[in-house]
């Protein structure tokens, strides 16, 4: 029995709620509908950001809520849908009582995780970012729509479940002229679509055009509401423009009526902590958008790698000064308490495709190098030697030795807060 058919034995005519409210979790509703499963009940996720907003008309709710569903649901099966953290969300189940509660991990069916970075550059030069630091070097276009075409097929034939795709990594997917084509080529094979943007886009016709695409789930990268925080870590981008653009999804999602989950992800610097992010949650309260804060990080691999080699260029010193939580910090603050047996989810589970056909081991990795690539054309490479291939990446035995996984994952959050909170607050206006 193939792991689909396991999961539809499984799943079949259950209550379900679904533990994890973005792409994995979308995805997996969006597989429900694909196989004609009973829609699920209901959402949980731990992220207050994410509380009573809706996916295709499904709730959202805290996951203490799940008792009182469990109570008008006996054979309620709980789907635990995230790329990585189930260790932790096995823990609230145990805090809230249900761990004996019947519950599934969906990675353990669902094995193959995709990335395709359609796009390999973007508008902006984010200090954070490869596309604004000097020593990261890789090609840069765009992947044709012929690609993509065979990129999907290949992985849907080699994959048993595909039930989503992120149409980014590195790039600015809405630089890519055929991103609408794209997520309707998706939609059509049940598959869900994330994309992530900066949003500082002048076309207004692109952005009606993916819009009205309705992709699943649509991340916005912003790290300041004034211009003077938000030009100092979003390099080239115009703030003014971004809020325009959020009043202008706004109002195509309504007149379109599509149900896209707009995320607005805040990076949190110690020169945007303060005003700057009170204006921002009072402009996502009135578009009624999510808004999720991350602690920035420095990015990508290979930076903070020679920061722990000792190698510490001052351009990665000065982005280290913004931190909230800086890079030593961090990997501190991220240190699991049992480091036994400890696997990378990022090598574990992704599939990263490059713009160029390339695949790195990994998303966090950026220059095109032995130690990075594991093939050097996705399309003629098996993903069982592909992921052969993962497994003799001397990079990842260094980076797995070092916590940066946990650090990438932002690992025990409440260490980060902890540490945030001690740090005078710079807010720029």
């Amino acid at each position: 029995m193939s792991k689909k058919e396991n999961l539809l034995n499984k799943i079949s005519d259950r209550p379900i709620v679904i533990w994890g409210a973005r792409m994995t979790g979308i995805g997996f509703s969006r597989f429900l509908k694909l196989n004609n499963q009973p829609k699920e009940i209901a959402f949980v996720d731990s992220d207050k950001a994410l509380e009573n907003k809706n996916i295709n008309g499904t709730t959202i709710y805290n996951p203490k809520e799940l008792i009182n569903i469990k109570n008008n649901n006996p054979s309620l099966l709980i789907v635990i849908a995230v790329s990585l953290k189930e260790i932790d969300i096995i823990k609230n189940l145990e805090s809230l009582g249900l761990l004996d509660q019947e519950y599934i991990i969906y990675s353990e069916y669902s094995t193959d995780f995709y990335t395709v970075d359609v796009v390999g550059t973007c508008n902006l030069k984010c200090p954070s970012c490869a596309h604004g630091s000097s020593g990261m070097e890789s090609p840069l276009g765009f992947m044709s729509f012929d690609n993509f075409e065979k990129v999907i097929e290949k992985a849907t034939n080699e994959s048993d479940i595909v039930s989503h795709i992120s149409l980014y990594s590195w790039g600015e997917p809405l630089l890519h002229n055929d991103l609408a084509r794209m997520i309707d080529y998706l939609h059509d094979r049940g598959i869900a679509v994330a994309i992530s943007s900066n949003f500082s886009i002048k076309s207004t016709e692109q952005i009606e055009k993916v819009i009205k695409s309705a992709p699943d789930y649509l991340k916005i990268s912003i790290s300041g509401f004034y211009p003077e925080a938000y030009n100092d870590t979003h390099t080239g981008g115009d703030i003014r423009l971004v809020k325009s653009n959020l009043y202008r999804i706004r109002y195509l999602i309504d007149k379109l009526k599509v149900s896209t989950l707009v995320d607005v992800n805040y990076h949190l610097y110690n020169n945007n902590c303060g005003n700057n992010l009170k204006k921002m949650k009072e402009l996502c309260n009135e578009l009624d958008f999510s808004l999720s804060t991350v602690y920035s990080l420095v990015m990508p691999l290979e930076r903070v790698i020679q920061h722990c080699d000792g190698y510490t260029t001052d351009e990665v010193k000065l982005l280290n000064s913004k931190l909230l939580v800086e890079i030593d910090e961090g990997m501190k603050a991220s240190k699991p308490d049992n480091k036994d047996n400890i696997n990378c989810p990022f090598r574990e589970n992704q599939v990263n495709v490059n713009w160029d056909l390339s695949v790195p081991v990994c998303c966090t990795v950026y220059n095109r190098n032995p130690d990075t690539i594991v093939a050097q054309n996705y399309l003629n490479t098996s993903l069982k030697d592909i992921n052969k291939n993962k497994k003799d990446v001397n990079i990842c035995s260094k980076c797995i030795r070092l916590g940066l996984p946990e650090y990438n994952m932002g690992f025990n959050r409440k260490n980060w807060e902890k540490i945030a909170k001690s740090k005078e607050c710079k807010d720029l206006s």
